[in-house]
């Protein structure tokens, strides 16, 4: 070399290149190598989601179960018509306090659904099933001469029921009482397509003095 030719000294712009090639070199390297990739993690929160862009289609078999399901979500009118069948129920899942007043409908009774044995001993009485009411109708004496020793029965009269009541009990009774010569002879309570009701007689040694009466309870 020369002695009179200049040292060369390297300037900062050298050195920035420099710094800038080994940069780069660093970066190709690690993007052949796969090492710089991206994050896995994906956070996706609830604005980021488009209204209607998660359809049931979208969702993995399994992926919504009962515990990610906050209480309250799923009401009745969420629900589609007849997506809730009878074999979807846990056994014992529906009980009488769950369900809303008036939501059993005697519409929503399948035929002979309720039976003898679905029926709790003493759930049901007569005054829960309809209107009581009490039907009667008097017993004329017949007797012409007091305590003669001949006793004369009465007509059959009839107590009965409305067409669509039903006989629950009957009863007599004397209103009358007169000389107290007085024996009941019947009451007996008929059901068939044209009668549902209770006849009555009585026989007296009264003399006419005495005044009958049969009675039906009907549930109307």
């Amino acid at each position: 070399m020369s002695p009179n030719a200049e040292k060369w000294q390297p300037t900062p712009t050298f050195w920035v290149a420099v710094a800038a090639l080994v940069l780069a070199f660093v970066a190709c390297v690690m993007s052949a190598s796969g090492f710089a990739t991206a994050s896995p993690k994906v956070i996706v929160r609830k604005g980021d989601i488009a209204p209607g862009a998660v359809t049931a289609k979208a969702l993995a078999k399994g992926a919504v179960s009962a515990p990610k399901i906050q209480k309250g979500t799923i009401t009745g009118a969420k629900l589609a018509s007849g997506s809730v069948s009878s074999d979807d129920l846990a056994s014992g899942s529906v009980t009488a306090s769950k369900l809303g007043a008036s939501a059993v409908t005697p519409q929503a009774i399948a035929p002979d659904a309720v039976t003898a044995a679905a029926i709790a001993p003493e759930s049901i009485h007569g005054y829960a099933l309809g209107t009581e009411t009490v039907v009667s109708k008097s017993i004329a004496d017949l007797d012409q001469v007091p305590h003669n020793g001949e006793w004369t029965p009465s007509n059959t009269e009839a107590a009965t029921c409305g067409a669509n009541g039903r006989v629950l009990g009957t009863g007599f009774a004397t209103t009358t009482i007169g000389n107290a010569q007085v024996s009941w002879l019947q009451a007996l309570p008929i059901i068939n397509s044209e009668f549902r009701g209770v006849t009555g007689r009585m026989s007296t040694d009264d003399g006419g003095g005495a005044v009958g009466q049969i009675s039906v309870i009907c549930l109307e």
